[in-house]
């Protein structure tokens, strides 16, 4: 396996980012407080978005 390049280290960074956002957000919705969790899911979101058409912008992998 060969080891991953800067830039795709920063886009998987971004949707595991994006992903812990939106579940946190989905957490605190369960709680109770809704105007902090609609900000942390849509955010979350839009992290996921960014970093999918990132990840997609890299490029196929490299046949060996």
């Amino acid at each position: 396996m060969k080891p991953l390049g800067a830039r795709e280290r920063r886009v998987r960074r971004l949707i595991q980012v994006g992903a812990c956002a939106s579940a946190f957000g989905i957490a605190i919705a369960v709680a109770g407080d809704e105007g902090v969790s609609r900000w942390l899911v849509v955010g979350g979101l839009v992290l996921m978005i960014i970093g999918l058409h990132r990840f997609g912008r890299l490029g196929a992998d490299e046949v060996a």
